[in-house]
């Protein structure tokens, strides 16, 4: 069975047995999604969360980053993931449509503030949760596998890799670690109708006290079926139509996902992200045309519109998912960053006015990073331009100056000046460090 299979490589891989290469890939995964949660620590999603669970909390084992509480380990670890998500600009296996960093990091810090992890112990989980996280969600929704789009990926991946690196630092055995994964697969759920409400960051953040409660029954020695995945009526049959159980397990330890995961430059689906790229290179063309625009034609990935369809967003949380808003956003402001969610931009009629003025046409050739955008203006003047590979594409990653500025950015208004050199560099040197809580100190 594949549980098995899956089980003894992470019972068996140390530190060491990581390319140099995968291991600093995790780290900027972790500086990604550290920067996330601190971004998105005082969103109001986080606090009506906080308001409505902290009461029924035990007790205060683990810091929520950035909001001066601490609570037990599964709620800290919740809001801590949905901080992380809240901005979407969260990481993204762009393959595999699943974000996978943030319910694995969550879960493993906040069990390295109940008991002490070293850096390395910290990264070699880090690193397995996303690599097995990732890896199923390819086994039940990319070709030759045939799943569907309604499903979040995160969320019923998540729980997976979350357990997988909890199960890593608990030092579980085999067959505990079978169990712990067949666990967090059976609470597996979440789709895309949850778009634009808080709830799609709940359907991440769930994942992490999901993978946490899965690894501790497991290694108090709770059963689960040891077929968890592959067997009759198991995750796979459930989640895909013709699953592809070879994604779990072919060349695992030689090829790893983690090196195909990207990082967002915009805060917002990764479908918007060439779309954006073009129309910030247009801007600078816009600046030389004095009459308005009439229309805008887009060209994009086959998906764009099945996860961004939304033409007039109502607030924040559905203008993240929105490819007309970001559009009109990127060509009459020349910015696409989080201010760009703010009020003032959400109740603009010029905006308003062009994202009807924009049409979407959706293209089978077309991959993940790319886009076309054509503009007219009223008096027949056209501009276009096709971005072939978007900034934070696998083809154009961002590099660790960019995450780091990226960090800086989402992390000042949480920190302050004085802490954030230092939070900067303990993250680049987490694999030296013997307590990895050593990173937080000061967050809470």
């Amino acid at each position: 069975m594949v549980t098995q299979f899956i089980a003894e490589y992470v019972s068996d891989v140390k530190y060491a047995d990581l390319p140099e290469s995968v291991r600093h890939e995790g780290v900027r995964a972790f500086l990604n999604w550290l920067g996330c949660a601190l971004g998105g620590h005082r969103h109001g999603s986080v606090d009506v969360a906080a308001r409505a669970l902290a009461p029924f909390s035990g007790p205060p084992q683990a810091t929520v980053l950035g909001r001066g509480a601490r609570y037990d380990i599964l709620l800290a670890s919740c809001l801590n993931c949905l901080s992380s998500s809240v901005n979407t600009y969260d990481d993204t296996h762009a393959e595999a449509m699943v974000h996978p960093t943030g319910p694995v990091a969550a879960a493993i810090l906040a069990i390295a503030e109940w008991q002490k992890i070293s850096g390395p112990d910290f990264i070699v989980a880090l690193c397995l949760g996303i690599e097995m996280e990732c890896r199923l969600s390819k086994a039940v929704s990319v070709a030759p596998a045939c799943g569907s789009i309604a499903w979040s990926q995160t969320g019923i991946a998540g729980g997976f890799g979350a357990a997988i690196a909890v199960g890593k630092l608990l030092g579980l055995n085999k067959k505990q670690l079978t169990w712990a994964m067949g666990t967090a697969l059976s609470q597996a759920a979440g789709f895309r109708a949850m778009h634009g409400s808080m709830n799609l960051h709940m359907m991440h953040a769930r994942t992490a006290p999901s993978g946490i409660q899965s690894a501790l029954l497991a290694r108090g020695g709770f059963t689960s079926s040891e077929a968890a995945i592959d067997g009759k009526f198991g995750f796979a049959s459930v989640f895909s139509e013709r699953p592809n159980i070879d994604a779990l397990t072919k060349d695992l330890g030689s090829i790893f996902e983690l090196s195909a995961n990207t990082y967002k430059p915009y805060p917002c689906g990764i479908v918007i992200h060439p779309i954006i790229d073009a129309c910030l290179q247009l801007r600078s063309k816009l600046t030389q045309m004095a009459d308005p625009i009439v229309q805008v034609q887009i060209k994009a990935y086959r998906e764009v519109l099945t996860l961004t369809y939304r033409k007039q967003p109502k607030d924040a949380l559905e203008a993240q998912v929105s490819v007309y808003y970001w559009a009109a956003v990127a060509l009459l402001k020349g910015r696409a960053g989080l201010a760009e969610l703010g009020a003032e931009f959400l109740t603009d009629a010029s905006i308003a006015a062009l994202q009807e003025r924009i049409q979407v046409e959706t293209d089978a050739s077309m991959a993940i990073d790319q886009a076309e955008v054509t503009v007219t203006a009223a008096s027949g003047q056209i501009f276009d331009i096709r971005v072939q590979h978007c900034e934070g594409s696998l083809e154009s990653p961002m590099t660790d100056e960019q995450l780091e500025g990226k960090f800086r950015m989402q992390s000042l208004a949480a920190v302050g000046p004085a802490a954030l050199d230092r939070l900067v560099n303990d993250c680049w040197r987490l694999e030296e460090l013997s307590d990895v809580t050593h990173v937080i100190r000061g967050l809470d």
